[in-house]
């Protein structure tokens, strides 16, 4: 049986969701430009000035999940 008392439910640590709040920050496709040239002169770098169409696909898709899931944690917070 449940309890009534709302402060005896498992809450979600808020850890976890600024987490995901700052990948979903980190990882914004709009950031690609200056993911770049952060980047530049190394391996990864390279990768990424060479395959720009699949990591702005790569980083839209990881910041649409990391957006919503630092979301939903947001609303379960107290």
């Amino acid at each position: 049986m449940r309890s009534p008392d709302p402060a005896a439910s498992p809450r979600p640590p808020r850890w976890r969701t600024y987490l995901w709040g700052t990948l979903a920050v980190l990882t914004c496709p709009c950031h690609l430009p200056i993911l770049i040239a952060l980047l530049s002169g190394t391996m990864v770098g390279a990768f990424v000035t060479e395959h720009e169409g699949i990591a702005l696909l790569v980083l839209l898709a990881l910041f649409g999940f990391s957006l919503v899931n630092a979301l939903g944690r947001a609303r379960r917070l107290p």
